[in-house]
């Protein structure tokens, strides 16, 4: 599919913490990115309640037990995240944000499988073409290199805002030297793993 036709959907999650299998999603946000335009009016976003809520978790995404009180269960919005994530799933360390979907949804009899593309591994891949590899790759240095501005940074909903505008950056520089499918964007990302917890904030 060409790149300027295809379908992603920017995502992130916040968590319990840093363990894919133990650790619960306590809210997510997708944004679609459909023809290169970002389509927050088809945005979704929820808290989620987990099982078991961890307090240090709190000081990077300032959730707290009491928000969660009210917030539904996983299982009572898999359909609506399985809806939003049509097509190529996009984030900033998203091998992390895409395990942890799939030990929710395997847990919610649905099985999850597909494509993902790390901003992170895409900015590394460009500045390898451009010769300025030395950068910082966490989320808010790449917003810095493209001039975003970070608030509301740790939010889930802001961050997949921020990650869907670099792709548009990104996008353009990408379709620029030559890369114009999605399946060459998906190659490009995949062996480039940089989804470690060390630039996930």
């Amino acid at each position: 599919m060409d790149l300027q036709e295809g379908a992603f959907c920017s995502i992130d999650l916040e968590t319990t913490g840093l363990n894919v299998k133990t650790d619960e999603i306590i809210a997510f946000a997708g944004i679609p990115i459909r023809q290169t335009k970002i389509m927050v009016h088809d945005a979704y976003y929820t808290l989620v309640k987990p099982v078991t809520y961890r307090i240090n978790a709190m000081k990077y995404h300032g959730i707290s037990e009491e928000d969660l009180y009210n917030a539904p269960l996983f299982k009572d919005v898999a359909q609506n995240i399985l809806k939003t994530i049509d097509g190529v799933i996009l984030g900033h360390s998203t091998a992390f944000d895409y395990e942890v979907l799939k030990v929710h949804f395997k847990k919610a009899g649905i099985k999850l499988k597909r494509d993902i593309v790390d901003i992170a591994a895409v900015e590394r891949w460009l500045r390898g073409k451009t010769g300025s590899i030395e950068q910082d790759f966490t989320l808010d240095g790449i917003m810095q290199t493209y001039g975003l501005k970070g608030y509301y940074r740790h939010n889930a909903f802001a961050d997949a805002f921020f990650t869907a505008q670099i792709f548009q950056h990104q996008l353009h520089e990408l379709m620029r030297l030559g890369v114009h499918s999605v399946r060459k964007l998906v190659r490009i990302a995949e062996y480039r793993d940089y989804s470690c917890p060390d630039l996930a904030f």
